[in-house]
């Protein structure tokens, strides 16, 4: 056998190494799910302001951290009250899912900050996840036209503009145009 006899048999020999590395790589990187900016993005937003009411002397006992939780969701309303619900702080009218009250005010006194606490409690609980914000539609930028009836009753809700009355889409669009100050293009 020749020296070049021996560098093909090692060529032939690595390659198989070098395709099982590659192979590697790519799993590792297709492994690796794009986190959707969206997850969880009531939880912190919720765990993240009441981790903001919270004063350095509150901090120092889960009770005084869950009284500050429930004077946050006392006044909470939309998205967030039903975070509340599931997190276990409830009113007196609703009452409670679930019982992580205690983990977030013992999570909070430990310093965890939301996005930990929130992926954490995804583990028991994923309906706290799941909840999500409406998006927000830019008016100036949007064609009202394509847009449902259904969207635009609700961009009027939002804004206060009085529908009664409205039959049509186009009763929809003048008030909302009126509202924002848009003018109709000819």
């Amino acid at each position: 056998p020749t020296a070049i006899h021996h560098v093909r048999r090692a060529a032939a020999a690595m390659s198989p190494v070098r395709s099982l590395l590659l192979a590697c790589l790519v799993g590792l990187a297709a492994g690796k799910k794009n986190e959707d900016p969206r997850d969880c993005e009531v939880c912190r937003a919720v765990i993240g302001q009441i981790d903001e009411l919270v004063t350095p002397a509150e901090r120092k006992t889960v009770e005084g951290i869950e009284a500050v939780m429930q004077k946050y969701c006392d006044s909470a309303k939309g998205k967030e009250k039903t975070m509340c619900y599931y997190m276990g702080i409830g009113d007196k009218e609703l009452g409670t899912a679930g019982g992580v009250k205690r983990e977030v005010s013992g999570s909070l006194s430990r310093g965890i900050n939301a996005k930990r606490l929130c992926t954490r409690m995804k583990k028991q609980d994923a309906q706290m996840c799941e909840l999500r914000y409406e998006k927000k539609v830019d008016v100036k930028n949007t064609d009202l036209s394509k847009l449902r009836v259904k969207e635009l009753r609700k961009i009027c809700d939002d804004e206060g503009i009085p529908t009664k009355g409205f039959n049509e889409k186009g009763e929809f669009i003048k008030a909302i145009k009126d509202k924002f100050g848009i003018k109709d293009e000819m």
